[in-house]
């Protein structure tokens, strides 16, 4: 535990995150206190920093039973990638016989005093098996003999990020090592260092698992109960041989083969396969990897490495401290086990039901769960790594934030893919199966000082609950999975405020949706802009690979911007082809932490009567949006329309946003000479646009181009113009139905 543990603190998190009506949910915490108590509630309104904001409202869920527990105690999240050979034992290599290990390895954190283990099958108990490992910037041979463990120190120079090629051969007492960097083009490289050392006895190999990527020790003298002593970097194409007058492989591994799985293959025919744990990174570029072939599933080689990193986190694997099971009857939405001590502290331990089967709603609202997972536990206010927050005016961090005090508690909770690791390597996945602490109801962004992302995205739930219309709320994991067929039985689907990460299942299933009448609202910002994906069988696992395009805090390496999930292409939608703009008439363009500002209509289309129920109660005169929870309703990241990029020829620009200022800035994927007048003062391309246009299936899109958009449509508890249009045009929508639009004609 950290130096301030010892402040009470109760967390935890729900497994599975999304769930069916009548479907088992495991709720696994960890507590400082023994005594706490729980209930269910269904979320609708969590946000209370602002007098202007709605009341806090939830539902309790009397079907299920509250209670108290004295089960409470303190669970670590077993951070750590690594691979688990678990028939190594089997491989029998007789004393009189030599051992061979070769493998190349690339570290991506030397200047640390730790021991990081790159291959071990050592027991520091039984002194018997070996361990090769980096410590204090060079590389030690740990061999047990079943008497001792004599510890080899090289002296070769290790240079981070370059490749080495290791060969360790023992024969009876004598053991040799062989050591060379691989050359980088023209760069000079160390001589190779070749030694023989003398044992006080032959290897003794044990019948220990083997390890990739960390060892079953602490120290030569201190076995641990768990992976330990973990590698920050990558391995490629490790191999065992007992050597002798017959020589046999005892396991070699290609680890381009299935690099879609949590699975690593041996190719010596001996079956010696193993499992990884924590989800280390594949699909990265090997020792042999020349940029001839950038896509790892059209490359014959290059791609045989994995990248082990001490953060990595898949799942917590926290024991379940106690089930529940949601009610058959239960309306889809987001939910939450509160969890609440004595003394007083809490958690809302947060996911979401789908819709019941019996749901007869016209209207979906679209939960971001990719994007909620996208930032899940984000450190962006992290300055001493490379992917902190930077903006046009800087950024400030408030120490007491209750956010940024909890993740500083718990470093182990993993990352998000806005984070770098340790090693400085970017994050290519995030997980569900760990407490998300901004995914919570009364969450604040740390710099921007209002809520964003999830509880941003409950305004409108609360909204909906208010305007007395029949709706569900779905997730993107629902469209990823049931495609457009998980929205069939709608006429309006509405998007969150910050539906940023899709893959493309997800876009099919909003273009299906539409293709077959059925009308768009996207009443957010940033959105449909990186590309993402899970996987069927680990929808808790998302995975993101940033290029050098786009707003970002990560950019993954030339030759590994294809995702390891899927084999897709990662990066920009617009990148892909698949700009936001065809389908939602807009894209992303700017960002800022300043005060958002309002839109100003465009008075052609205040006049016209057939667009006069956009406008039914609001003057079309005075500006929209002046207040809300980040200042005017355009603001945070804002998008705007575009016919070089997309937008469709009868789209109409209803209004913008005035001249924001130089808070904001423009995205660099807007620019193609160096940056000049990028600021919000003095490029006009920096701004929101209110766009309508009629779809060829007979329904219609409605999109706004604001992330700040929710925050001012629940000001003064929706008593406000944005609150209106955005009711006038939901009830519009819903009373065409299905592709019954209008058809307007661009005047």
């Amino acid at each position: 535990m950290s130096h301030n543990d010892k402040d009470p603190q109760i967390i935890g998190y729900a497994q599975p995150w999304i769930v069916s009506p009548g479907e088992p949910v495991d709720i696994k915490i960890s507590s400082t206190e023994k005594n706490y108590s729980h209930r269910l509630v269904r979320l609708i309104q969590g946000y209370s920093g602002s007098t202007h904001a709605p009341p806090v409202k939830e539902e309790e869920i009397t079907e299920v039973p509250s209670g108290n527990r004295d089960d409470g105690c303190y669970q670590s999240a077993c951070s750590g990638s690594h691979a688990v050979i678990p028939s190594w034992s089997e491989a029998h290599c007789a004393a009189e016989e030599g051992f061979e290990v070769d493998c190349h390895v690339q570290p991506y954190l030397v200047d640390v005093d730790h021991c990081q283990t790159i291959i071990s099958c050592l027991d520091a108990s039984s002194k018997t098996g070996f361990a090769v490992v980096i410590k204090d910037s060079k590389l030690e041979f740990l061999i047990g003999t079943g008497s001792n463990v004599d510890v080899i120190r090289s002296q070769y120079p290790i240079n981070r990020w370059r490749w080495l090629h290791i060969r360790m051969s023992l024969v009876g007492k004598t053991i040799t090592l062989n050591i060379r960097q691989l050359n980088r083009l023209a760069e000079t490289a160390p001589s190779a260092e070749e030694t023989t050392h003398n044992l006080l006895a032959p290897i003794s190999l044990g019948s220990n698992a083997l390890l990739f990527g960390a060892g079953m020790f602490e120290s030569v003298d201190k076995q641990s109960y768990k992976p330990a002593c973990f590698f920050n970097g990558r391995l490629d194409s490790p191999s065992f041989t007992a050597t002798g007058p017959t020589p046999r492989i005892l396991a070699q591994y290609d680890f381009s083969r299935d690099i879609s799985s949590d699975s690593i293959v041996d190719v010596s025919g001996n079956s010696r396969h193993g499992a990884l744990v924590n989800a280390p990174t594949r699909a990265v570029k090997g020792y042999n990897w020349d940029g001839s072939q950038p896509d790892w599933t059209h490359a014959t080689y290059g791609y045989g490495a994995i990248h082990f990193h001490e953060d990595d986190l898949d799942d917590a694997k926290w024991g379940t401290n106690f089930s529940i099971t949601i009610p058959s009857t239960a309306r889809s939405g987001a939910y939450a086990v509160e969890v609440k001590c004595e003394n007083g502290v809490s958690d809302m331990i947060t996911f979401f039901v789908r819709p019941n089967q019996k749901s007869t709603a016209r209207v979906a609202l679209v939960l971001s769960t990719f994007t909620y997972l996208a930032y899940a536990n984000e450190r962006m206010f992290d300055m001493s790594r490379s992917s902190a927050m930077t903006t046009p005016d800087g950024v400030s961090i408030a120490d007491e934030h209750e956010y940024f005090k909890g993740l500083d508690r718990r470093p182990d909770l993993g990352l998000s893919a806005y984070d770098v690791h340790r090693d400085g390597s970017p994050t290519a996945f995030s997980s569900a199966l760990r407490p998300i602490l901004n995914l919570r109801p009364g969450y604040v962004h740390w710099a921007l000082g209002r809520p964003r992302e999830f509880s941003a995205d409950l305004l409108m739930i609360d909204f909906l609950e208010r305007s007395g219309i029949p709706y569900d709320t779905i997730t993107d994991h629902c469209l990823h999975t049931g495609g457009h067929q998980a929205a069939s039985q709608y006429t309006t689907m509405i998007s969150s405020c910050h539906p940023e990460y899709h893959s493309l299942q997800t876009l099919d299933a909003f273009s299906g949706f539409a293709k077959s009448g059925g009308s768009l609202m996207y009443l957010g910002g940033n959105g449909f802009y990186w590309v993402a994906d899970i996987d069927s069988k680990r929808p808790h696992r998302l995975e993101v690979r940033k290029g050098d395009q786009g707003c970002r805090s990560v950019t993954f390496p030339a030759g590994e911007r294809m995702h390891g999930l899927t084999g897709n292409l990662g990066g920009l939608w617009r990148s892909r082809g698949r700009a936001p703009n065809y389908l939602f008439g807009m894209g992303s363009c700017a960002f800022g932490t300043g005060k958002g500002k309002p839109y100003r209509i465009n008075s052609k289309y205040a006049q016209d009567p057939a667009l006069a129920w956009v406008f039914k109660g609001i003057d079309p005169n005075g500006p929209i949006g002046e207040n809300g929870f980040g200042g005017g309703a355009s603001g945070d990241e804002i998008d705007r329309l575009d016919f070089d990029l997309g937008t469709p020829t009868n789209a109409i620009l209803l209004g913008s946003s005035e001249q924001h200022d130089d808070t904001f800035g423009l995205f660099n994927e807007e620019s193609m000479f160096p940056m000049v007048n990028t600021l919000g003062s003095n490029c006009d391309r920096v701004r929101s646009d209110l766009v309508y246009y009629d779809t060829a299936g007979g329904g219609a899109v409605f999109a706004v181009g604001s992330i700040n958009w929710y925050g001012s449509m629940a000001w003064d508890t929706y008593d406000n113009n944005v609150a209106r249009m955005t009711d006038n045009v939901l009830r519009e929508f819903v009373r065409r139905g299905k592709g019954q639009g209008q058809q307007l004609k661009e005047a």
